[in-house]
């Protein structure tokens, strides 16, 4: 009689541990630690005070598609926060030479600073300077230039993403990276 009651005291244990475990991962949510009462985002244009055209837009538009392709907040202007960002620094720069010294790769380089404002709060929430670059070669087209230019593991003909022209391939690279950065911080900024 005694062994039926510990079986029963262990199965109503597991019983007990396995509806907390269930209840506990139905709160999960990809918006980390955001804090609660923030459920909107404003992304205004970020300013560029670099001579390089169009770059500014391409992270706005990065950042703002991130945000809607994982639901982290809903993009609005009338938002709970606010995310500003000023791109710092361009710097396009041989990376790799050849044996006759001559330059078979240039690294382009992208710098912002990001400020995250709690609109609500009336608080700066995150305050930080990102980098990033991708590197092209002038000689070949991003689809025959023998480099993994997005970092995928394909190359070339087995890669379908790597087509176009290899300075603006690079640009895009850079700004995917930066605005990875900037959305796995904000998800985990508390």
């Amino acid at each position: 009689m005694k062994m039926n009651k510990i079986n029963y005291n262990k199965k109503l244990f597991m019983l007990f541990f396995f509806i907390q475990f269930i209840l506990s991962c139905g709160i999960y949510s990809f918006k980390g630690s955001i804090p609660s009462h923030i459920n909107s985002v404003n992304i205004p244009l970020l300013i560029n005070e670099t001579p390089e055209f169009g770059v500014g837009e391409q992270i706005t538009d990065e950042i703002t598609n991130i945000f809607l392709d994982e639901n982290i907040l809903k993009i609005s202007k009338n938002a709970d926060s606010e995310l500003r960002g000023t791109i710092i620094s361009i710097n396009d720069s041989p990376y790799t030479y050849s044996t006759n010294e001559e330059v078979t790769e240039y690294r382009f380089s992208i710098g912002i600073n990001i400020i995250w404002f709690d609109l609500v709060n009336n608080q700066i929430l995150m305050n930080k300077n990102y980098s990033n670059w991708g590197v092209y070669n002038l000689e070949n087209d991003v689809s025959s230039d023998g480099i993994d230019n997005d970092f995928d593991g394909k190359i070339d003909n087995d890669d379908n993403d790597e087509i176009g022209d290899p300075r603006k391939f690079a640009i895009t690279n850079a700004v995917k990276k930066i605005s990875n950065s900037i959305i796995n911080d904000i998800s985990s900024i508390w």
